[in-house]
């Protein structure tokens, strides 16, 4: 199959922004090269998390950034294209071989946090003690789940969830979030996403890596029209969705009442917080990195009881 690459070039300090606007736009199927993330990278291969770097991945990130999605031939997306426009870009013509040639090269076994590494379907990768291996197929569609937005979520969940938690994962994407949730010791979980094809990726996924028959994955727009409680939601979406989210995402909650949310900008965080705290939330705590930041939060109990 035949597909248009589109990749655009914006100032290093334009990059999130750039993301987070095509994500609005419900581009959320990007790759996404930051130079910045050269540093982990190199910290990662000194860790031994791998032995060898591709001599072309490290080339490529020491340019200048770039966001990349692909479109099919005769498909149009006149938001992201006017995103796209704002600044330099390239539409190339490419073949779905070559893209996915790209991913085998690119995606490497990665370490995301002190018990997760997320590998490629593709790859061999022996767990050292303590960890705890993701397996993966991105295909055309989604992320590999290295994108500091992820792990971040992935890093207070190993903190928050407890062995035993029903999970609610709002914008599952590709389901790592879910399949880190099971091998965390959830019970079970609702994968929710806007997008049938996240939805089949979750299933694919889950199945890769035996978790299957605990997670339900279906098509939502975040928690409408959804009758379900859980003891932890997370949410890796964009600040806007999470402030939107927040306020409805007390009645999906029980127990404990864990809100995990993600995807928000550095210099949206207490805005966010804000509308998380308005919400009847406690916030735990905000971790960042890359200029992202996740934000845990608790259900404040002096608030009106949860419907």
């Amino acid at each position: 199959m035949k597909y248009k690459e589109i990749k655009i070039y914006p100032k290093r300090e334009e990059l999130n922004a750039l993301v987070e606007a095509l994500n609005a736009a419900g581009r959320t199927d990007l790759v996404i090269n930051d130079p910045g993330e050269l540093e982990g990278i190199m910290r990662a291969r000194d860790e031994h998390v791998w032995d060898y770097v591709d001599p072309e991945v490290i080339e490529d990130l020491q340019g200048n950034p770039y966001v990349c999605f692909y479109l099919q031939e005769g498909e149009d997306d006149p938001a992201a294209m006017d995103i796209a426009k704002g600044f330099d870009f390239t539409l190339t013509h490419v073949d779905d071989e070559d893209w996915l040639h790209k991913w085998e090269e690119y995606f490497m076994p990665t370490k995301i946090s002190e018990r997760f590494v997320v590998k490629p379907a593709w790859r061999q990768y022996e767990p050292k003690e303590g960890e705890d291996v993701i397996t993966i197929d991105p295909g055309l569609a989604f992320g590999t789940g290295t994108h500091a937005t992820t792990f971040l979520t992935l890093r207070l969940m190993e903190k928050y969830l407890q062995s035993g938690d029903d999970v609610l994962d709002v914008g599952s994407g590709s389901g790592i979030l879910s399949i880190g949730a099971v091998k965390l010791g959830a019970a079970r979980i609702w994968a929710v996403d806007l997008f049938d094809d996240a939805v089949q990726s979750t299933k694919k996924n889950a199945a890769l890596n035996g978790c299957e028959e605990k997670i339900e994955a279906f098509q939502g727009d975040l928690t409408k029209g959804l009758d379900v409680k859980a003891d932890l939601v997370c949410a890796n979406l964009m600040a806007d969705l999470v402030k939107m989210l927040s306020k409805d995402v007390a009645k999906h909650l029980k127990g404990r009442g864990i809100y995990i949310s993600s995807g928000i900008l550095d210099e949206k965080e207490e805005d966010v917080a804000g509308a998380i705290k308005g919400a009847g939330f406690d916030i735990l705590e905000s971790i960042h990195a890359d200029g992202w930041c996740a934000i845990c939060a608790a259900w404040n109990r002096s608030f009106p009881p949860r419907t």
